[in-house]
């Protein structure tokens, strides 16, 4: 599984970090980064997308300030579930524009 970069539109956000599209999903789990996209807001929101290697999957968060403990936002997904992991970032960034 691989996300390219088309499928998704971060709706004036600025991605900082976007290892999400050049990882393979499919392949091992020891090449695949824990930090895997970060998106950044004027309003100080930011979408946050990590691996889990010890659980095997992923979550996206949306963050509001400084405050990564206690998240506006969170979902899990399944280390293979694009069409959960494109619907939860289009979530998030509705979220993080909309706040």
């Amino acid at each position: 599984m691989s996300i390219n970069r088309t499928d998704i539109d971060f709706k004036g956000g600025v991605v900082t970090d976007d290892t999400l599209f050049i990882t393979n999903f499919d392949g091992s789990v020891g090449y695949i980064d824990e930090d895997i996209l970060l998106v950044e807001y004027a309003n100080n929101f930011a979408i946050d997308i990590s691996f889990h290697e010890g659980s095997n999957d992923l979550s996206v968060n949306v963050i509001s300030g400084s405050n990564w403990d206690n998240p506006v936002y969170r979902k899990v997904i399944g280390l293979r579930d694009k069409a959960g992991l494109l619907k939860s970032i289009k979530e998030a960034i509705d979220i993080a524009v909309n706040s």
